[in-house]
């Protein structure tokens, strides 16, 4: 199973995880995790940086396309996302 796991650093320093989104086996993604944060995925999507031009946004319908561009919506000091897995 493809998955995708994002991390919050606290204020001590260290990082925990605040959701991991897996690709379903009907191709849609699934995040789990902080209610908030997997909420504002499912209804904002994110940015597809892979696109040329004109950034779509990509909601987790959009598969395995999503799980790869959470790397690049998530690459801060403060949220870091993994590489599909």
């Amino acid at each position: 199973m493809k998955f995708v796991e994002i991390y919050k650093l606290k204020n001590d320093g260290n990082q925990e995880i605040i959701g991991i989104c897996r690709l379903g086996a009907d191709g849609i993604v699934v995040c789990e995790g902080d209610t908030i944060f997997c909420d504002n995925l499912r209804r904002d999507g994110i940015i597809d940086y892979s696109s040329d031009g004109f950034r779509m946004r990509l909601f987790p319908k959009d598969g395995i396309k999503f799980l790869e561009n959470l790397k690049f919506a998530f690459r801060s000091g403060y949220l870091v996302a993994t590489e599909v897995k």
